[in-house]
């Protein structure tokens, strides 16, 4: 058997691995997402209040984000991920007797400060196969994860909410975290000697990969996507109780609505976002998803809601499609990259999260989505003055260093 052979059969084996416990790790995610806001309401919690146990997650994950790539990088996916998964397993088994919200937020915040093990160990480990997998794959991992997060675990929320108490739902996401612990040794890679070998000081080499442009400017677009998502996220299943003829179950609906999106778009949309440069990416996804806003704040019934939650999809695969391209053409390893960028996208959620939970203190929640749209507008156009300056400053004798080189279809 030839090299070339043996290395497609490894990659081959990889992908489907990886997108098995992709998905469960979806599902998982998304069964006590919805299990901890079904939760909330019954212990009577406010919007604001079930914004910030929405946020809590986020919030750990934030603090830890970028040392997880560091740690990965010096220790390996494998060893890392195994344990940051006991984790949660634990903190989901003693969720059902928090007594107050005060409690389920302490207890997402917790599990937060283990997830970004999980996440920044995956993700790394599929950005360095990706190039040899190929560009059209880009999004199969934010596919397969969103497939669990979206739709599997939405659907299993809203069968289990009917049929099942809240300890046997908490019971469930508790034993999905064991089965990923003990399944991920099976395929996830050991220790990466590129990351192991490097001995820069950690604030350094944070000032460095931060520095560099092109990752900046992902990791801002990327904050604003996160933040735009967990909006609709955390208020879409209220929004959606408070309009007339709808219910909880119909939030639920429009969640799965846009997940079918988000996958269809991860999953097929590859080889057509390639042909954009990040420039043209990022525009159409500022228009789409400013159109949702829109959509969201004059919506009176499932129709309009359930339209709006695709667009969002669609914008929010466009962006991740155009940042993947950047980050599988930086050389070296990727937790590093990985962990910056993740740590964007966490920082975006608990802004989305806080942001709008206070501004539901100050009028109406609907109205909420509508107030988005400058945000948006800001984020925009601060995007378009970066690119701007980082052409000007590359003049027809400048060279860009290897770190931040990137095929040309790539530039924005």
């Amino acid at each position: 058997m030839s090299a070339d052979t043996r290395m497609a059969g490894e990659d081959r084996r990889f992908l489907i691995l990886f997108m098995f416990m992709s998905i469960v790790s979806g599902l998982t995610v998304g069964l006590g997402k919805i299990a901890a806001t079904l939760y909330a309401i019954s212990l009577h919690a406010s919007p604001f209040q079930i914004g910030l146990i929405s946020a809590m997650e986020s919030v750990g994950m934030v603090l830890v984000t970028v040392p997880a790539g560091f740690i990965i990088a010096h220790y390996g996916a494998r060893g890392v991920y195994f344990l940051s998964s006991l984790g949660p397993m634990l903190i989901n088994l003693a969720m059902p007797f928090s007594a107050s919200w005060i409690a389920l937020a302490a207890g997402r915040g917790a599990i937060g400060l283990c997830i970004p093990f999980r996440m920044v160990s995956m993700n790394s480990s599929f950005l360095e196969r990706l190039p040899r997998l190929g560009s059209a794959k880009a999004g199969w991992y934010r596919a397969s994860l969103t497939g669990g997060v979206a739709i599997l675990g939405p659907s299993l929320a809203s069968y289990l909410s009917v049929h099942a108490s809240m300890t046997t739902i908490f019971l469930i996401v508790s034993g999905c975290f064991g089965f990923m612990a003990l399944f991920s040794l099976s395929f996830l890679p050991a220790v990466d000697p590129r990351g192991s070998q490097q001995k820069a000081r950690f604030v350094d080499e944070v000032k460095l990969i931060a520095g560099d442009p092109i990752i900046a400017e992902s990791c801002m677009v990327e904050f604003t996507n996160s933040a735009t998502g967990a909006l609709f996220s955390t208020f879409i299943i209220l929004l959606a109780a408070g309009l007339p003829g709808l219910t909880e179950q119909d939030g639920i609906r429009v969640m799965l609505a846009q997940g079918f999106a988000v996958v269809t778009s991860l999953f097929f949309g590859g080889a057509l976002a390639a042909r954009f440069s990040n420039t043209a990416a990022y525009a159409l996804s500022l228009v789409t998803a400013s159109v949702a806003l829109v959509t969201f704040g004059f919506a009176t019934s499932f129709v309009a809601l359930a339209a709006g939650a695709v667009l969002l999809s669609i914008g929010s695969a466009i962006v991740h499609l155009a940042n993947m391209r950047v980050m599988a053409g930086m050389p070296g390893g990727k937790s590093k990259i990985a962990g910056l960028y993740n740590l964007a996208s966490m920082t975006g959620s608990s802004f989305g999260a806080i942001a709008g939970g206070t501004i539901t203190k100050l009028v109406p929640l609907q109205w909420v989505f509508l107030i988005w749209l400058p945000f948006l507008l800001v984020a925009g156009l601060t995007v378009q003055w970066l690119q701007l300056r980082r052409r000007r400053a590359l003049t027809p004798q400048s060279t860009v260093h290897a770190s931040t080189s990137l095929p040309a279809s790539s530039q924005g």
